[in-house]
């Protein structure tokens, strides 16, 4: 159960932290504060950097095996964003797509063997 908790708790890190930073980015390209260029690498940082910091605050928690937590807390969040984008575009799915979830993938193992390592015994 408390294996459970912790996991909940971590999507609620990375969903809501990716949310307020998501909406604020839009916000600013709306207002012409950033240009199309900049909004774009912004929307590959922000899921990037905040599954990043996520699964490095699990793999502290973690007893052993930091990456394949990562990959546990990585693979729910592309399987929340293959939900999403197949209501949204109906579900089209491109080469493009592929590599960003892998690359989703990867990061969230290594911050689940960065926090692993980070741990204080």
């Amino acid at each position: 159960m408390f294996y459970i908790k912790k996991l909940i708790q971590t999507l609620g890190i990375f969903l809501i932290s990716t949310l307020i930073m998501v909406f604020l980015i839009t916000l600013f390209y709306y207002f012409d504060i950033f240009s199309n260029t900049i909004y774009n690498i912004f929307k590959f940082i922000i899921p990037s950097l905040t599954l990043l910091i996520s699964t490095i605050l699990f793999g502290k928690q973690a007893e052993k095996k930091g990456w394949l937590e990562g990959l546990k807390i990585g693979g729910i969040v592309i399987l929340l964003f293959l939900t999403l984008s197949s209501l949204v575009n109906g579900g089209d799915f491109s080469l493009r797509m592929m590599i960003y979830y892998i690359i989703l993938l990867l990061i969230s193992a290594v911050g689940g063997m960065i926090g692993i390592n980070r741990k204080k015994d």
